[in-house]
C-alpha cells in the first residue's frame, strides 16, 4: 500500500506478537498508517509496512533512517511505540555480562536511540511526535530472581522521562508516556523460560529451590495469576496515550500496578522489603 499524504503514522516495535501486534491492529482500525518493526517479521496483517529491526543494534536503527524519513515526511503526526522487550530472569550473581547487556540494549539503549532518530526526522520535517514506552510493574517494585529485568525496566522509565526533559525545547516532541502493565496474557513467560535456560547451567547451588519454583511458574500450563490483563487491554492504554489531548506521563494497567504504585509511595521501605520478599 502506498503512503497517503497527511495521515497519522504509528511506528510500533515488538510488533510480531502480543501487545505490539494488538497495538498494530488497534491503530490500523482507527485509521492510522502502521509500520510494524520486529526482529523477525512474521506478516502482521494490520500493518501497512513491516520492517526487520533488531532493537539492540544502533547500526540497524540508523539503517532505517531513509525509510522512516519517507514515512514521516508524508505523515500528519507520528506515534512511536517502544514495545520490544523480554525478561531475563535469574539470581543477579548468576547472570553473564552478555545477559545484562542484552537486557539494557533491548529496554533502554535501543528504544532511546530509535526515539532520538524519530525526533530528528520529525524536526526536519516539522511533524509532531509522541513517544510511548511499554514498561512494567516491575519497573517500580523489586522482585527476587528478576533483578536484571526490574533494573532494565526501571532504567527504561528514567531514560524516557529524561528524554522528555532533555528535549523540552523541541517543537516536535509533544509527549513521552509510559505504560506500566502487570501480568499480561502473552508469550512473555515462554520467552522468559527460554532465556532462563542458559542461566541454569551456571546457577548457584544456594538458589536451586528458587530456580525450580521459577521454572514451574514459567512452564506451559502453569496457572495464570489473578487479574492478568489481555494484550488488548494494554493496547487500549497505548492508544489512549497516543490520542488524548493531554497524555499522562504514566498509564497503569492491572490492579497489581496500582497496588505497587501505592505501596512505593506511601509504605515505609522496611515494610516494602517484607511485602516484596
Amino acid at each position: 500500500m502506498g503512503i497517503d499524504a497527511m495521515t497519522k503514522l504509528a511506528l510500533i516495535t515488538g510488533a510480531s506478537a502480543g501487545i505490539g501486534n494488538e497495538a498494530c491492529t488497534l491503530f490500523a482500525r482507527n485509521g492510522c498508517r502502521v509500520v510494524a518493526l520486529s526482529r523477525k517479521p512474521t506478516g502482521v496483517e494490520s500493518a501497512d509496512l513491516e520492517l526487520a529491526l533488531d532493537i539492540e543494534s544502533f547500526e540497524q536503527i540508523e539503517g532505517l533512517a531513509g525509510t522512516l524519513e519517507a514515512e514521516i515526511a508524508a505523515a500528519e503526526r507520528v506515534i512511536l511505540v517502544n514495545n520490544s522487550g523480554y525478561g531475563q530472569f535469574g539470581a543477579l550473581r548468576d547472570l553473564s555480562e552478555s545477559m545484562w547487556q542484552k537486557q539494557f540494549s533491548t529496554h533502554v539503549f535501543g528504544p532511546i536511540k530509535l526515539a532520538a532518530l524519530c525526533l530528528r526526522l520529525c524536526e526536519q520535517h516539522g511533524k509532531p511526535l509522541r513517544v510511548i514506552a511499554v514498561s512494567s510493574v516491575l519497573s517500580i517494585v523489586p522482585q527476587k530472581m528478576k533483578g536484571a529485568y526490574c533494573a532494565a525496566k526501571s532504567a527504561m522509565n528514567t531514560a524516557h522521562e529524561s528524554f522528555w526533559f532533555d528535549e523540552q525545547g523541541s517543537k516536535s516532541l509533544e509527549s513521552v508516556s509510559l505504560v506500566l502493565p502487570g501480568p499480561v496474557k502473552t508469550r512473555f513467560r515462554e520467552h522468559a523460560l527460554a532465556a532462563l535456560q542458559p542461566v541454569l547451567g551456571r546457577a548457584s547451588a544456594v538458589h536451586r529451590e528458587k530456580y525450580q519454583a521459577m521454572e514451574a511458574a514459567l512452564a506451559p500450563g502453569a496457572s495464570i495469576k489473578p487479574f492478568t490483563a489481555s494484550a488488548s487491554d494494554v493496547a487500549q492504554k497505548i492508544y489512549k496515550a497516543a490520542e488524548v489531548t493531554r497524555p499522562k506521563p504514566r498509564y497503569l494497567v492491572t490492579p497489581q500496578t496500582y497496588a505497587a504504585e501505592f505501596i512505593t509511595r506511601f509504605i515505609p521501605r522496611s515494610i516494602q522489603r517484607i511485602l516484596f520478599s
